[in-house]
């Protein structure tokens, strides 16, 4: 297992395509992924939760659908509301007298998407001929090189500020994001901006993870 954030496991896996595009997620044979499902905290019977002796429960197909695919639908918006704060620094630099003296960070999301696993049921007995149907859901990921060594948080989801010190390698990262908060809840008219920045970054290359824009 990667990890276990409070909803979801991640765990270490490969997607082949059969269609494979020429870029992004699964263009690759065996592309490594983080898979990631949704589970609930299980306690067995007289166990008190502050305990936090649980075991990790996992919800029936019709619950872990709906949570996967908001989900997915969240990154889907969250890419939209990183272009539109793009598209107005493009703006903005391109209306001005002079470039600006530092540079611009270029970030974007980890490509996603959701995989049904399927399974035989038993055929009626009427029919030798066997079924299948879908028996779990996962969110498939781009996975994040470096591991948690190299994974950051750089703005937590109840507060604007950055989550790291000015002394912190990655504080100018952090500072960019709270100004992309800005420019999404101005541009949107305060209806929504994309919190709990987090992700990894280098010299060569930046990406970042997100939970839920508020």
């Amino acid at each position: 297992m990667l990890g276990a954030g409070a909803f979801k496991t991640a765990h270490p896996g490969w997607l082949t395509l059969f269609t494979p595009p020429s870029s992004g997620l699964g263009s690759q044979t065996r592309h490594e992924v983080a898979v990631k499902r949704a589970y609930y905290q299980a306690y067995p019977p007289g166990t008190s939760k502050a305990s936090h002796k649980f075991k990790i429960g996992r919800y029936a197909l019709a619950d872990e659908v709906p949570k996967l695919l908001k989900e997915g639908n969240v990154l889907y918006w969250a890419r939209s509301l990183l272009q539109l704060t793009y598209d107005f620094i493009n703006s903005s630099i391109a209306s001005a007298s002079e470039f600006p003296p530092f540079q611009i960070p270029q970030v974007r999301f980890v490509d996603a998407g959701l995989a049904f696993a399927f399974g035989p049921l038993p055929a009626p007995k009427a029919s030798s001929l066997m079924t299948s149907s879908a028996r779990a859901v996962y969110l498939v990921e781009e996975l994040i090189p470096g591991g948690n060594e190299e994974f950051l948080k750089y703005v937590h989801n109840m507060d604007s500020n950055p989550l790291l010190d000015e002394s912190d390698d990655g504080y100018d990262l952090a500072l960019f994001f709270t100004f992309t908060q800005h420019v999404q809840y101005v541009k949107t008219q305060g209806l929504a901006f994309i919190s709990d920045y987090q992700g990894m970054s280098s010299n060569s290359i930046n990406k970042i993870l997100t939970n839920v824009p508020s």
